[in-house]
């Protein structure tokens, strides 16, 4: 089997079924005529199934060293175990942008199966399909994973060192793939509600696909950040570096949208809201590889550059116009008319969605400040790890309060008991910042082990109210237990202000210092005694 003819078939396979299918969903929504649809979804399979065989291209062509393949020379050598030639294929810019294209035919596919009305099946299937040409016309024409060369090598490169000593390298890039890709059905979604006009029900039909890309985006920084502490970072697990924050941010605007879009499920407010965070978190993915890939950043994490970043800006721009641009068209009709409190559960998801979108902004900036600085003046600054922690630790603190309160407070008004609630809560917050400042902590770490205190009052208090309802009503206690959703809640933000509580105490007590050693010189740090062999 010529892996370089497979792959290069595969490749222009899922293009050209790609082209179709946008080209049949558009026919379907114009011509509102469901057999252009039913023919659309016929060309889902092929798409993934040719992605599928260009992707086992690539594998085979590292699995049998066939240096003919330029993607295989630079990023394979002969002495490489076989757990890193596995994941050799997303080591590097071509084989990345194949493991995307291949996830984002597997998400066509599944979206693909959902029943949905013609009018809205037809534009969400031409948004992913258009999605599918985007990175299998890059693949087809300036990142060309398939490339050969005329005179092969006896050995390649190997991939980059840091990328050949972590296990890690097998799960943390996947999952952030998954987690990107996965925000483009959402996305597809919302495109759709706001060109057929239906603004109400896609939130409640994108919940799941947004927890899972969330939930892998999730599990992907999680992962990120123990192979930081252990490989990148020696003994640091995030260094507000630009590739960690492209990365960041996305997770940051899902974030915001799966708390307005449970304010929409319940009370049919913030469509707008939801309508922008969505767009703004797909995009922000394309920005993400946008850096990543473009060479415009310096980064630890920026393992490979090519001529693709003009593409990816390029897309950027075109999804955020795109979402932005329908939205402007449809701003008068999603314009809240439900008028609600501040003080009440859909004032404080609101706000709590303002703190992640501010976040976010300003991630942005820090990170984008030097290119702009360089770009119009020439000059090199830089924008680190004390200004990102500085402006960081009050936009924490008001999520780790929002956590708390919003869910004790009820929709629409407060009643009299929920003030004792708060009251007591502001009084756990209280003790417990003092018990840390007794003990002798710092102010950060004394107020971090205030704010979990107090979110596990909050938790306790929840639990306690959920069951004593279900007591009243004669029900079984343990039936709490099968609110999924609230479960869910509770459990992510326990963990949330638990990892609050780790990252103020190891600001606050990390040890860290540099030294020069020469070889059979020793050096001791922190109680760990250390000696350069050589």
């Amino acid at each position: 089997m010529n892996p370089t003819l497979l792959g290069n078939l595969g490749v222009s396979l899922a293009l050209t079924f790609s082209l179709l299918g946008l080209a049949m969903a558009l026919l379907a929504y114009f011509q509102g005529d469901g057999r252009f649809l039913k023919g659309a979804k016929a060309l889902v399979l092929p798409a993934f199934l040719s992605a599928l065989a260009a992707f086992l291209a690539l594998e085979w062509a590292l699995l049998t060293h066939d240096f003919s393949v330029a993607y295989v020379a630079r990023n394979h050598t002969l002495k490489d175990p076989l757990w890193v030639t596995l994941v050799t294929p997303w080591a590097a810019l071509e084989g990345s942008i194949l493991l995307w294209g291949l996830l984002q035919t597997l998400y066509t596919l599944l979206a693909s199966r959902k029943p949905l009305d013609p009018w809205r099946g037809s534009v969400v299937l031409a948004v992913l399909f258009g999605i599918q040409v985007f990175f299998f016309g890059v693949m087809a024409t300036i990142a060309s994973p398939f490339q050969t060369l005329p005179n092969p090598p006896t050995d390649g490169n190997g991939p980059n060192p840091l990328l050949q000593n972590h296990w890690m390298m097998a799960v943390h890039p996947v999952l952030m793939y998954l987690g990107f890709v996965g925000l483009s059905v959402p996305f597809a979604y919302a495109v759709a509600a706001m060109v057929v006009r239906r603004y109400q029900t896609w939130v409640g039909e994108t919940r799941w696909w947004t927890l899972i890309a969330w939930g892998f985006l999730t599990a992907g920084k999680v992962a990120g950040m123990w192979w930081s502490y252990e490989v990148l970072g020696w003994g640091g697990y995030w260094a507000w570096d630009p590739v960690e924050n492209a990365s960041f941010i996305p997770w940051l605007l899902a974030t915001a949208f799966l708390h307005t879009a449970l304010v929409q499920e319940t009370r049919g407010a913030f469509k707008a809201w939801n309508f922008a965070f969505v767009t703004l978190a797909f995009a922000a993915t394309v920005l993400g590889t946008f850096l990543t890939r473009s060479g415009v950043i310096q980064s630890v994490h920026a393992f490979a550059e090519g001529p693709v970043g003009p593409a990816f800006l390029g897309f950027f721009l075109l999804v955020t116009g795109l979402g932005l641009g329908l939205l402007s068209r449809v701003s008068r009709e999603v314009r809240d008319t439900v008028v609600f409190r501040p003080l009440s559960r859909e004032g404080a998801l609101l706000l709590g969605a303002f703190f992640f979108a501010g976040w976010a902004l300003v991630v942005v900036l820090g990170t984008f400040y030097p290119l702009l600085v360089e770009a119009f003046s020439g000059a090199k600054v830089s924008v680190g790890a004390p200004f990102f922690n500085q402006v960081s630790a009050p936009i924490g603190v008001g999520i780790l309060l929002l956590m708390g309160v919003g869910p004790i407070l009820p929709w629409r008004r407060p009643r009299a008991e929920v003030f004792r609630n708060l009251y007591l809560l502001l009084g756990v917050l209280l003790v417990g910042t003092l018990l840390g400042l007794l003990r002798g902590y710092t102010v950060g770490a004394s107020l971090a082990l205030g704010l979990f205190l107090y979110n596990t009052a909050a938790i306790l208090l929840l639990v306690r109210e959920g069951v004593l309802a279900r007591l009243r009503a004669g029900l079984s206690p343990w039936g709490f237990l099968e609110n999924r959703r609230r479960i869910g809640s509770l459990v992510v933000h326990f963990a949330v202000a638990l990892m609050g509580l780790g990252i103020a105490f190891s600001q606050a007590y990390r040890l860290e210092s540099e030294k020069t050693l020469y070889r059979g010189q020793a050096w001791e740090a922190g109680g760990v005694r250390m000696e350069f062999l050589g």
